[in-house]
């Protein structure tokens, strides 16, 4: 006999991988300390994030394995900026800058 779970068609969160999880809670709570806990949800435009995002991930691209100011992966840097893009696309489209957006 085993226990009913109703959780079909949910997202199978124990996917993600733990490293990236783990660095991503790490870039976050990094970010926390210089800012403070949840400054971005007071609202970024989205080029901003992305931007940040992109020189991380160029970073990385170019054999820079640890952000020189935090002591964190890059790659930590950009998933934390990953979710923060994320969120704000979820719950605050006024801060949508994007190129496209304006050119129509």
């Amino acid at each position: 006999m085993s226990g009913t779970k109703n959780d079909g068609g949910k997202p199978p969160l124990s996917w993600i991988p733990r490293e990236a999880l783990e660095g991503c809670a790490a870039a976050l709570a990094y970010g926390a300390k210089k800012y403070h806990r949840d400054n971005y949800k007071g609202g970024i435009e989205y080029s901003r994030l992305a931007d940040a995002c992109l020189r991380h991930l160029v970073a990385y691209m170019d054999g820079e394995d640890t952000d020189p100011e935090s002591g964190l992966s890059h790659l930590d840097h950009f998933l934390a900026g990953a979710a923060m893009l994320k969120w704000m696309s979820v719950n605050r489209p006024e801060k949508d800058d994007r190129y496209v957006k304006t050119k129509k």
